[in-house]
């Protein structure tokens, strides 16, 4: 029954996005974060080969993901869960910890499918006043932990600002956090950022702090958000946790394509180099237009229209061009009601974008 009940809400949150469906006819999808520059082509090539022997089991090829993950981790093989795609990580955290009277301490305006489904789950969650240039008030974090807080959670780079934590900084807050309430650490943008995985990941203190999950996906900066696969960075003793609810791993095929993805690391990096190289292009053409902006450091900007955001929305939206409103939670209504996000494409798709933005704001 609690498979049952997990796997119906994994598959509920991952249809969560209506507005998928109607982008099909779209001249630029830049609502979703996807990758527009693909994954790796040696990952394309050992699907092909694999469906040869789709007839057959292939449990194998996740044993082998997962060996992979963890030395890209540089943990053991018993602290990765493998799973389709990093949303079920979070959604898993939720049903193991989420409690009527407990609560999930983050930031306001973060991602909310894990507090979306604690609340769900009878549990509240209490937000912390992002700081300033949207970025991390730890401090503030810190001081809305209470004797009913079973997790805080952090995504890094923030979704949807884009802002990135000072590694160092972050490092300090998670060790401060109570030992028994667990650290929840969103790394799905990090490997897009500036400076790169290596110097910013906190996947590290999972070997020093019990309660602590990094949770990572193959979807953004590895291109593979229809293949579905991701993972989860955790003690064993974490993990079991969430193995109640655990209803599988990715398909074969996707497990295939993370190995490669992991292995071909000069795609990865082109794919880093490719996003900042147009992420800086699209700042400094809203330098141009006057617009103001977050500091971006993930798979979109983040940035103020000038009118309410669902306005923005519709109005790119006839023309072809999808983007994301505000998204605004844990804030007072209307905060943010003239902010919106735009994904980063390829140049080309982000000049569509440009072109239109600028008709709509009158400033051609």
């Amino acid at each position: 029954m609690r498979g049952a009940l997990a796997a119906a809400f994994v598959f509920a949150s991952l249809a969560s996005t209506p507005h998928l469906h109607a982008q099909a006819d779209s001249r630029a999808r830049l609502s979703s974060n996807e990758n527009a520059f693909g994954y790796s082509p040696k990952a394309l090539a050992r699907m092909q080969e694999a469906l040869k022997t789709g007839n057959y089991y292939n449990n194998n090829e996740i044993g082998e993901m997962v060996r992979l993950c963890a030395a890209y981790e540089g943990v053991k093989e018993d602290h990765i869960l493998p799973t389709p795609g990093s949303g079920p990580v979070l959604m898993l955290t939720a049903f193991a910890y989420a409690k009527p009277g407990k609560n999930v301490v983050t930031t306001a305006m973060g991602y909310t499918q894990l507090t979306r489904a604690f609340t769900e789950h009878g549990g509240n969650v209490k937000f912390a006043p992002l700081g300033a240039d949207m970025g991390y008030d730890f401090k503030a974090l810190s001081r809305e932990i209470d004797e009913n807080t079973t997790i805080v959670y952090i995504c890094n780079p923030n979704n949807p600002t884009g802002v990135i934590a000072d590694p160092a900084e972050l490092r300090r807050f998670i060790l401060s956090v109570p030992q028994h309430i667990l650290v929840f650490v969103d790394e799905a943008y990090l490997e897009l950022s500036d400076t790169g995985l290596k110097a910013n990941t906190m996947a590290p203190l999972v070997k020093v702090r019990k309660n602590m999950i990094v949770s990572r996906t193959f979807s953004k900066a590895h291109g593979m958000a229809g293949l579905r696969a991701g993972y989860g960075v955790a003690q064993p003793e974490v993990l079991a946790n969430l193995r109640k609810y655990y209803t599988g791993g990715p398909s074969f095929l996707a497990a295939i394509a993370a190995q490669e993805a992991i292995k071909d690391t000069a795609h990865m990096e082109a794919n880093r180099k490719n996003y900042k190289e147009v992420r800086d292009y699209v700042c400094k053409e809203f330098d141009r237009l006057g617009i103001k902006y977050a500091a971006p450091q993930g798979a979109f900007v983040y940035f103020k229209a000038g009118m309410p955001g669902a306005d923005l929305v519709a109005k790119m939206r006839e023309a072809g061009v999808f983007i994301s409103g505000s998204r605004e939670s844990g804030v007072p209504e209307g905060a943010y009601g003239e902010w919106a996000r735009v994904s980063i494409g390829t140049k080309e798709e982000m000049d569509m974008f440009l072109t239109e933005f600028a008709r709509v704001i009158g400033k051609t």
